[in-house]
């Protein structure tokens, strides 16, 4: 397998959200009337006015979006109490774009990257320095960067920050600075001043960190003067950007340590794939899992609750609202809450399913379990234009393939999609069935985002290597409990969910280190490859 063809192919969706200017600035106005600022609330504000900062700094709409984020990383960073009354006579008086789009802070919706790790990270490195610049790359790097600016200055630092929107291929960037940007670097570096780029990742590339410090260096700030502030350690060999390594050694670089803001009880640390030794007898039936990107999970000290990152904010929140739709409906665990962007649960005694487990009473289970998600999580129109450009791209690029054209992903019953039908994420717990990790991976930041229930039926179909019999009882046994035929529109989606599935495992693949994760990613890899070959005949 060549890493190479790994990273061509599609598996991170475009997140963007539309919505009006109105309604984004509306839900600030609102979080900011309540009148208790704990570290939550705080932290809930920070990340939307960093938002609404990037959306009007993106249309170079002049205003003091800054000042309210600003504000909020104060509080969080010092304890200093914004002024309620202020904040929100500044934000009345903003431009209000008519429409808007936005994009979830990945590292606060999926990643467990707390603000304050970077109020950490700066404190740990103590700079000497009179004077820091500090640059934050949109989106998630405007309110990273106010944290920054924050923390400085409560350690006696002088400091003043801008935010810039790399654009280009993921892999390679490009920052171009506006003649005001250009000339606030100028006059920063001729007072002296140090300059700290903050984001999160670097990801897969580390082309934005790159683009933005030749981007400083064009306009003659010296490299050892610049200081990239990301969230991860950084092996520079193994980044994808173009000259990865000889630009990144240039700067320096330096990275959050996390873990510290947690739930008061979360003990034992199961991310990165380790929860499979609490549910599997031996390592020869783990699951294969792209185990750099899993959400954190924590297990309580008496092993009792688990504890799995949900998002911030808003994120967090709505996917702990499907949860307990899911938990009232009897098909999941029910949450004990949020806490610091985790969701807590009971840890569910009951025996993992297997595909060798399907039955007629399994797949009536199923079904019922797709109706539901139909019905907790409906969405609005949903356009499947990004979908089927993954679909296509992914096929043309393993299989050498053109799809037909008239190939469609009918968009009938848009939702936010379980994404994860896997057998050994159910359990049969004294004969009744749970579905356990219902929350999250239907609105993260791979395909499909929300989709038709289609999806979760193909999902259904591909995960338990249901034969054709079994699919045809799993649809009626759908259409009986919702009234909806998806027959004519499931087998594209068998199509599409196998084809990305397939590109998950082969990236992830790509950029594992363990020899025993990429054995189970490869070899899962080849199972839904074959899956979607047998599915070209059928529809080609």
């Amino acid at each position: 397998m060549s890493s190479d063809s790994a990273w061509n192919l599609l598996v991170f969706r475009d997140a963007k959200t539309a919505l009006s200017g109105r309604t984004l600035l509306n839900g600030l106005v609102y979080q900011l009337s309540c009148p208790t600022f704990d570290r939550t609330r705080l932290v809930d504000l920070l990340l939307r006015a960093g938002e609404w900062e990037c959306v009007l700094e993106d249309r170079q709409l002049r205003s003091s979006a800054n000042r309210v984020t600003d504000a909020f990383a104060d509080a969080l960073v010092s304890g200093i109490q914004p002024d309620i009354r202020a904040l929100t006579r500044l934000l009345q008086g903003m431009p209000v774009p008519e429409k808007v789009e936005v994009s979830p802070p990945e590292g606060f919706a999926y990643y467990a990257l707390h603000p304050l790790d970077y109020a950490d990270l700066v404190q740990r490195l103590n700079p000497q320095t009179a004077l820091a610049a500090v640059i934050g790359i949109r989106s998630i790097g405007t309110a990273l960067g106010a944290v920054v600016k924050a923390r400085l200055q409560k350690q006696g630092i002088r400091a003043d920050r801008i935010s810039v929107r790399p654009h280009g291929h993921p892999y390679d960037r490009c920052t171009q600075l506006t003649s005001s940007q250009q000339l606030w670097v100028t006059t920063m570096l001729a007072q002296g001043a140090k300059f700290f780029v903050v984001d999160e990742g670097p990801g897969i590339s580390g082309s934005s960190f790159l683009s933005v410090g030749e981007a400083l260096v064009r306009t003659g700030v010296p490299e050892g003067q610049i200081v990239f502030l990301g969230s991860r350690r950084v092996e520079p060999d193994k980044l994808t950007a173009p000259s990865a390594r000889e630009r990144w050694v240039r700067f320096h670089s330096f990275h959050t340590e996390g873990g510290r803001y947690l739930p008061t009880d979360a003990d034992a640390n199961v991310s990165g794939g380790a929860w499979r030794q609490f549910v599997f007898r031996k390592q020869e039936e783990w699951p294969s899992s792209w185990v750099t990107l899993e959400r954190q999970k924590y297990l309580s000290a008496d092993r009792s609750r688990i504890f799995k990152f949900e998002g911030f904010g808003r994120f967090g929140t709505e996917a702990n609202e499907r949860a307990v739709q899911a938990a009232d409906a009897g098909f999941g665990p029910r949450p004990f809450g949020m806490c610091e962007g985790f969701g807590a649960y009971p840890m569910i005694q009951g025996r993992t399913l297997l595909p060798s487990d399907v039955s007629a009473d399994v797949l009536e289970q199923l079904a019922k379990y797709c109706v539901l998600r139909r019905e907790i999580s409906a969405n609005s129109e949903v356009d499947s234009s990004e979908l089927e450009r993954m679909l296509r791209h992914n096929v043309a690029t393993e299989f050498g393939l053109d799809l037909p054209r008239d190939l469609e992903l009918d968009m009938v019953h848009p939702v936010i999609a379980d994404g994860r039908m896997l057998p050994h994420k159910w359990l049969n717990a004294d004969g009744k069935f749970f579905k356990v990790d219902n929350a999250c991976h239907g609105d993260d930041h791979f395909f499909p985002g929300p989709v038709d229930i289609a999806w979760d039926l193909a999902g259904t179909v591909v995960e338990w290597g249901v034969d054709n019999s079994g699919t045809d009882l799993l649809l009626r046994l759908y259409r009986r409990e919702s009234g909806d035929d998806a027959t004519g529109r499931v087998h594209a989606y068998l199509l599409a969910y196998a084809v990305f599935r397939m590109a998950f495992c082969k990236m992830a693949a790509a950029s594992v280190a363990c020899t025993l994760e990429r054995d189970r990613l490869l070899r899962d890899y080849q199972r839904y490859r074959l899956k979607a070959e047998s599915l070209f005949s059928l529809l080609c």
